[in-house]
């Protein structure tokens, strides 16, 4: 079904592009197809007043939660989902301290969305297909002002500078069917330290790879966010604390989302 208005929770709309493909002489040209362009960042949570890069101001208990990991189904859809989705890895300004172990994370945390890897023992799903297409020279098309910066087709992960808070910026383009056709992630590489391990005593401003890109590919899948507090719990929660490795694998509202469009 063609969509001429898309509506998204936490996300903005930012642009609609066409993208027209060239005709052998004497062929009539098929009409361009619209692409959709969405983007999404991951914050961080210091205990206290978490302002995200919307602008959306969320109040954020210091206290500890109880664990509502797999009680609460609670999940926000967006308006696209993956079919098959390749993506590539540049590892230019991945950070010394996890250089040999960045990208098995982050192929870790792909296919456990992949499969919907969980930790409330439920089974796994199959609804979409995340290939690993190699490394590459290109840069994901994500600008260090917390903006897009084009579709060329390509899903590169890889690393730059983002605006304060932000850990991490995903771009994704999806067309009028509502199936995504790319879809760009930039870590940020300069003002937070991160890690593939937990470090022992582990304190400061230190952040889990895996966690990170786990809530990242979940965006990519056709997830939204949830409440901060409410839904503390789950991956998709828009701000991530520091040390924190307990969402790593999906909650039952992330693995509730994921049936949901896998079934759409």
């Amino acid at each position: 079904m063609r969509r001429s208005r898309i509506t998204a929770l936490a996300a903005s709309v930012l642009a609609v592009s066409a993208v027209v493909a060239a005709a052998a002489p004497g062929a009539v040209s098929a009409a361009p197809e619209k692409l959709y362009l969405v983007s999404e960042a991951f914050t961080f949570d210091n205990g206290g007043v978490e302002v995200g890069v919307h602008g959306d101001a969320n109040t954020v208990s210091a206290a500890k939660t109880a664990d509502t990991a797999c009680t609460d189904g609670t999940y926000a859809l967006k308006s696209w989902k993956v079919g098959t989705l390749t993506w590539l890895y540049n590892g230019a300004g991945v950070p010394a301290g996890i250089s040999s172990t960045a990208l098995s994370t982050i192929t870790a945390s792909t296919n456990s969305v992949a499969s919907a890897q969980n930790r409330c023992g439920l089974a796994p799903l199959t609804g979409s297909t995340y290939k690993y297409g190699g490394t590459t020279t290109l840069k994901p098309q994500v600008n260090s002002n917390g903006t897009c910066g084009g579709n060329d087709g390509k899903s590169v992960t890889g690393w730059g500078a983002l605006p304060a808070k932000v850990l991490a910026y995903t771009c994704t383009y999806y067309n009028a069917r509502g199936v995504v056709v790319s879809s760009d992630t930039l870590i940020d590489n300069v003002a937070y330290t991160w890690f593939t391990t937990l470090p022992a005593n582990c304190s400061g401003a230190k952040y889990d790879l895996q966690t990170t890109l786990t809530h990242e590919r979940l965006h990519t899948a056709g997830l939204g966010h949830v409440d901060q507090v409410k839904n503390a719990a789950q991956t998709m929660t828009p701000a991530s604390a520091p040390c924190d490795t307990s969402r790593r694998l999906l909650g039952a509202g992330d693995y509730a989302g994921l049936k949901a469009l896998a079934t759409r």
